[in-house]
């Protein structure tokens, strides 16, 4: 009897915790917290598909025939746009940080009951019932309040415990007391498996788009490849078939990076990436040629089947 008391007791002991918090650290709660609601995920594909369409629009137009008159100003400010959104989560560290430096050292315990802790200037406690869920990172403990967007967060760093045995226990109070921010993905959950779904789709998709685009990279190049059935100056299209081939490429590698964690779809992606990388590679094996031509807006092939360049 006595040892089953003393066995609880250890068991029911809090978890202490001492620390300070980091710049570094308060990032990674900040974009631990956007993937864990819906508003930061929204953001974030937003950010990711305005990068995706500039980027192709960049591309397209350096490669067609008025790549002189590209509006490079506006991709710059995309791109200035872009890296500033990337940058929010920094910076808002930063100011966090200042004000977190003012209170020093922060020591405090985790237990059933709630979390205390305790600086050089304050003391504050919270009950479990602030927060409803929380998202761990490698170096965090992320706790998050029941609002759909967490305005309110805590930051448990996984450093602040003396042994790191107590990073299980800490964990093991977090499971009891809240609800993982990713539960609903857990593997076997119906979400879970409509992402499965989802995913194999759009790899299937994607191996198609990346088909698709080397086949109108090797068209686009047809009639300058081929100067005894089209004689004479023709357009410079094998800008566009580079580009197109570029895309086609990534559309290959994002359709293995959708079902890199599933061990069947992963072989059976990668065998299809191969043939259709194949295709991508006699594509490439006649644009090559042309694109010493790149900013030219005729070509021409001549009797010893090198390309001559023109301007107009």
């Amino acid at each position: 009897m006595t040892e089953g008391r003393e066995t609880d007791a250890v068991a029911e002991r809090p978890v202490e915790l001492a620390y300070r918090p980091t710049v570094s650290e308060l990032a990674s709660a900040l974009r631990a917290r956007a993937r864990s609601t819906g508003a930061g995920r929204f953001q974030r594909r937003v950010l990711v598909w305005t990068v995706a369409v500039t980027t192709v629009g960049a591309l397209l137009s350096s490669a067609g025939s008025g790549h002189r008159d590209t509006p490079w100003p506006l991709y710059a400010g995309v791109v200035v746009f872009a890296a500033f959104m990337t940058a929010v989560p920094w910076l808002q560290a930063r100011r966090l940080h200042r004000l977190a430096e003012r209170q020093g050292d922060i020591r405090g315990t985790v237990d059933d009951t709630g979390i205390r802790l305790t600086t050089a200037h304050s003391s504050v406690g919270h009950d479990w019932h602030l927060y409803s869920r929380y998202a761990e990172t490698p170096e965090l403990f992320v706790l998050l309040s029941a609002d759909k967007s967490a305005v309110g967060f805590a930051v448990l760093p996984k450093r602040a415990v003396a042994d790191p045995e107590e990073v299980d226990r800490l964990r093991a109070v977090l499971d009891r007391r809240l609800v993982r921010a990713d539960a609903a993905r857990a593997p076997g959950g119906p979400r879970s498996r409509r992402r499965a779904v989802g995913r194999r789709v759009g790899s299937v998709g994607l191996l198609l788009l990346g088909l698709l685009l080397f086949f109108f990279a090797f068209a686009a190049v047809q009639q300058a490849a081929h100067p005894d059935r089209f004689p004479g100056i023709r357009n410079n299209t094998a800008p566009m078939s580079a580009v197109m081939l570029g895309l086609g490429a990534l559309a290959v590698a994002g359709a293995w990076w959708l079902v890199r964690r599933m061990a069947a779809m992963r072989i059976v992606t990668a065998v299809l990436a191969v043939l259709v990388l194949s295709a991508g590679g006699v594509t490439l094996y006649r644009v090559g040629p042309m694109l010493h031509c790149w900013g030219s807006d005729r070509i021409a092939r001549g009797p010893e089947g090198a390309y001559v360049c023109y301007d107009f």
